[in-house]
């Protein structure tokens, strides 16, 4: 009678350990935004013979296109849990042209992309092997954006913004199903939301001559070195699909 309430205690404990562990979990995804809040990103320009401009203004969000993401998570309970979310936003770009009847042409290729990490917490409604779920989190990302400037008489300059850290919102509503114990397939409709205020844009012309502008609320035309602020939309929504594996 002992060894068999030594065998029960035993397998309770064992029982009781797997659980615990299989309250964490991690997830792996990739999924494909499309612009939300779309702004003015650039201009295409055409100057007629008569001196005429024609404007067509470039808009968008560096937030579409392809992303991938990772998370570590841990459940509290069926109904919720908390996640750590890192995000990679792939590189996305625009271009606007100036275009003369003289022949002279010029382009502006713009690049943004960015990192981010996102603790947000999980509501679950558990059901049999289908789990839909809502999240939302505060998103930190660290964004890079830079531009080219080249024209049809050889001259080219780059510049780089910086800036730092900058924060949003992320979220998400989907559902995981179970393929096994530890192992669900998870698809989300999923949200960020952010613009970039940068500090600073680094410009480097053809001869490799450096200058850095300062972007600031307040400056005047008689300043430099200083120039007014920029906002670099990076919001997006889209569909993330990947798989969540239990420990």
């Amino acid at each position: 009678m002992k060894k068999v309430t030594l065998y029960y205690t035993l397998s309770i404990l064992f029982l009781s350990t797997g659980l615990s562990f299989s309250q964490i979990y991690v997830k792996l995804g990739a999924g494909y935004n499309v612009d939300f809040n779309s702004v003015t990103i650039g201009t295409n320009t055409i100057i007629s013979n008569s001196g005429v401009y024609n404007y067509e203004a470039v808009v968008g969000t560096f937030g579409k296109g392809v992303s991938i993401s990772g998370a570590l998570g841990y459940n509290f309970s069926s109904y919720l849990a908390c996640e750590l979310d890192l995000i990679y936003k792939l590189p996305v770009e625009f271009e606007e042209t100036l275009q003369a009847v003289s022949s002279y042409t010029a382009r502006n290729t713009i690049t943004g992309s960015f990192f981010g990490f996102a603790p947000s917490f999980v509501i679950n409604v558990p059901l049999d092997k289908v789990k839909p779920f809502m999240k939302l989190g505060l998103l930190v990302a660290l964004p890079a954006t830079e531009y080219e400037i080249t024209d049809s008489e050889g001259n080219k300059a780059k510049g780089v913004f910086k800036g730092g850290v900058d924060y949003g919102l992320t979220g998400a509503a989907g559902i995981l199903i179970a393929i096994s114990d530890l192992i669900s397939i998870n698809a989300e409709i999923d949200f960020v939301s952010f613009d970039w205020k940068p500090d600073e844009v680094e410009i480097t012309d053809t001869d490799g001559n450096t200058e850095v502008i300062k972007l600031e609320n307040e400056y005047t035309s008689t300043d430099e070195n200083r120039d007014g602020p920029v906002f670099i939309p990076f919001s997006n929504v889209g569909l993330n699909v990947g798989v969540q594996i239990g420990f």
